[in-house]
């Protein structure tokens, strides 16, 4: 367990009354009835199963007494190496009161416990005691970092620190889990590809995939297992569309008989006066009067445009084989009439030295003129110089401003607006 806090765990036994099994490191062969020390690990708060924590991942580490008790944790990996839990330098109060449950790193603690390597076996041992015990021979508190390292040496370590507390001032407990490296899955095998053969008559058709052009007919192509629109598109004949899909390894064909488009077409011939306007068919701009355009049958919009004209706009059919004329004398915009400039007047100006009572408090202006104000803030008077006159009158230097409008004011100092509603004291 790498820790970013070394933990500092304690266990508490007699020498003469301690005793080893294969699955503890210490216990109390005559436990007290009254007291009893409860530890577990986040994945498995009901301690029924031995969770597994890969390496890197986090690990909250809980302890519950029965009666108040001090307790000492100790993290023990499969190697026997030893780290301290609690007390550590980030929370020395070990003392839990009954029935309080506490859990390591605490919500919002400055430190964090990880599963580290090696694979194995790991354990986290709680004692609790009625009364404080020596570790300092067993952990390095500050740091976390064990004294002594194997399982027997702490039990042994344990036993000494132990060894003055009566028997049934003392009791353990033990959480085990797993630790282990993430083994990733193997990478799935490549797909097996598949062969589309495409063909056309006649060929030298264009060959489009999903929309995107990869050659002429006829052409092979190994592509993955899918669904695939194929497209076939030759001067003079009509387009080809299919959808195939292919399910992996094997051939899969796809032949057109592709069949001539209808020859015949339309004139559509397009002149204005004056000329030159830009021509749009459908929205699209196709040229510049006089233009003759080749067009299939059909119902277009025309759109001629030019600079200081009205725009004209017609809609026209053409016709297979036949001329289509469109002419347009385009009118000339009138030009607008000047309207008369917009005055507006400009509120009048106070004079002399005013006190205003504000929201905020009061506020002395002294109107030197109707391009300057002087404003008693900050123990002096402020000099600002007019800056704007509609709809309001404003002074400023830039940090102080002296709004003035419809007799009521606003001072702004510094960017914070200081002074409100102000108005002349009666």
């Amino acid at each position: 367990m790498n820790r970013t806090l070394l933990l500092i765990l304690a266990l508490v036994t007699s020498v003469a009354m301690a005793q080893l099994r294969p699955q503890s490191i210490i216990v109390n062969p005559n436990p007290p009835t009254d007291l009893q020390v409860r530890v577990w690990v986040d994945k498995d708060p009901a301690k029924t199963s031995n969770p597994v924590y890969q390496f890197g991942e986090p690990i909250v580490i809980s302890v519950s007494v029965t009666q108040p008790a001090y307790v000492y944790l100790f993290s023990v990996n499969s190697l026997g190496q030893i780290s301290g839990i609690l007390p550590n330098a980030f929370e020395q109060n070990n003392f839990l009161a009954a029935g309080e449950v506490r859990s390591f790193p605490s919500p919002g603690a400055r430190y964090s416990f990880t599963v580290e390597p090696p694979a194995g076996q790991d354990r986290v041992l709680a004692v609790a005691s009625r009364r404080p015990l020596d570790v300092s021979e067993i952990i390095d508190i500050q740091t976390g970092r064990a004294r002594i390292q194997g399982i027997d040496n702490l039990a042994r370590s344990l036993s000494i620190v132990v060894t003055p507390i009566p028997q049934l001032d003392w009791v353990s407990d033990e959480a085990y889990y797993i630790a282990q490296q993430v083994v990733p899955p193997p990478p799935p095998p490549p797909p097996a590809l598949g062969t589309l053969v495409v063909d056309s008559m006649p060929s030298g058709a264009d060959i489009l995939i999903n929309g995107l052009l990869r050659g002429r007919t006829p052409a092979t192509f190994s592509l993955n297992p899918g669904n695939y629109t194929i497209e076939l598109r030759r001067l003079g004949y009509q387009p080809y569309r299919t959808s195939i899909n292919i399910p992996g390894a094997g051939t899969f064909r796809v032949f057109a008989n592709l069949q001539p488009e209808a020859p015949t077409t339309g004139t559509l011939a397009i002149s204005s006066n004056p000329s030159g306007a830009q021509v749009l068919i459908d929205g699209r701009v196709v040229g510049n009067t006089p233009l003759n355009l080749t067009l299939r049958p059909g119902r277009y919009t025309v759109v001629l445009r030019l600079r200081d004209y009205q725009d004209f706009r017609t809609s026209v059919v053409v016709q297979a084989g036949r001329v289509t004329n469109v002419f347009a004398s385009l009118v000339a915009f009138t030009p607008p009439q000047p309207q008369p400039p917009i005055v507006v007047p400009v509120p009048p100006v106070p004079t002399g030295r005013i006190t205003y009572v504000c929201e905020g408090g009061r506020l002395v202006v002294n109107w030197v003129s109707g391009n300057q104000v002087q404003v008693f803030y900050d123990n002096d008077f402020q000099t600002l110089g007019l800056v704007q006159t509609t709809p309001e009158l404003v002074y400023s230097n830039n940090t102080y401003t002296w709004r003035f409008g419809g007799g009521v004011g606003s001072f702004v100092a510094r960017g914070v607006t200081v002074r409100t509603g102000c108005r002349p004291q009666n």
